[in-house]
């Protein structure tokens, strides 16, 4: 039969006493960073892993963070939760990924994972509901909101200043000498997309007018790129200027169908996205768009979870500015 691997066995491989691995396994910011790593590598050596269970009776809790997206196909969610992962795991907590496709009621059967303990908080990344239970969540610390909320309650968010960003792109276009600009986003039309926001700032403020056949909605992948623009040169009697999309991989896909149909980029069409994905630089032409700090956006929403979760002051946020990016798409 197979020793069963206990804490004792650790506290001898490392030197350290069980006191101090216990310490280290609950995210115990006394714990250096280099202890730390030494612990948990000879956790993974000894293949010894804590009992969440047992952690739980002695009010421990389960250890363990769900992350709320709602698309994994989106390179922007899986970059932010991999900041997150990494972040978390040095601290002794493992991360779930949770998946909601944009359905409300999934985000619900998260947060009811979190009511009934099964988790020992939330980092929810894209928020759809506008409940009382998640506003006394958000407000005791159990919820991290990150990224985008598009509710009507005030509640605190760790975030771009997403019409900042976008008023930037957008009045670039236009100096640019595009005018007749289309605008895509991922979800559905709403009076919080502050996105859009920036966006229609900077038309009126240049004295332009916004044509609304041209707001396209649910556009997520690189083949949703290629269609829009496919629909557009079959249903419109001329091009927009210049496409502005909510997303790098979207712009990709209409970038590949102009290519293939023959439309001169940046010359008869611009495009530029929103992220600066590592295929922004490697397409051709390559994409103007907008860098977000994603790494820092993911860290920072997973230090403010653990200080509330732990008790401590909430770390100074850091600066999260975005830069337009300005590469080959654009003139």
């Amino acid at each position: 039969m197979n020793k069963v691997t206990k804490i004792g066995d650790v506290a001898e491989k490392t030197g350290y006493s069980i006191t101090t691995i216990s310490r280290a396994i609950n995210g115990n910011p006394n714990v250096s960073d280099k202890t730390k790593k030494k612990i948990f590598a000879a956790m993974k050596e000894l293949n010894y892993y804590p009992n969440n269970i047992a952690q739980q009776f002695r009010g421990q809790g389960t250890k363990m963070i769900g992350v709320v997206i709602s698309f994994i196909t989106n390179p922007f969610f899986a970059y932010l939760v991999d900041a997150i992962e990494r972040y978390l795991s040095h601290r002794g907590y493992q991360v779930v990924m949770l998946q909601t496709l944009e359905n409300p009621a999934k985000e619900l059967q998260f947060i009811e994972m979190l009511q009934k303990k099964q988790l020992d908080g939330l980092i929810m990344a894209n928020l759809e509901n506008d409940t009382e239970e998640i506003k006394s969540l958000v407000e005791s610390g159990k919820i991290v909101l990150c990224n985008r909320y598009l509710g009507n309650e005030n509640l605190t968010i760790i975030n771009i200043d997403e019409t900042k960003a976008a008023y930037q792109a957008t009045n670039y276009l236009i100096k640019c000498g595009y005018k007749r600009l289309a605008y895509c986003t991922g979800g559905i039309k709403n009076k919080n997309d502050y996105r859009f926001k920036g966006f229609m700032q900077a038309v009126t403020e240049n004295g332009l007018s916004f044509d609304e056949s041209l707001y396209f909605e649910k556009l997520l992948t690189i083949k949703d790129g290629e269609e829009l623009l496919v629909n557009i040169l079959e249903e419109k009697s001329t091009l927009p200027d210049a496409i502005f999309s909510n997303g790098d991989t979207v712009a990709a896909g209409i970038l590949y169908a102009a290519k293939k149909y023959g439309i001169a980029v940046p010359e008869e069409l611009g495009i530029i996205g929103f992220d600066n994905q590592p295929i922004a630089e490697v397409l051709n032409p390559a994409l103007t768009t907008i860098k977000q700090p994603i790494k820092e956006l993911g860290e920072y929403s997973a230090q403010v979870l653990l200080a509330n979760l732990q008790g401590t002051s909430v770390p100074v946020a850091p600066d999260l500015e975005t830069k337009l990016i300005i590469r080959e798409t654009t003139k």
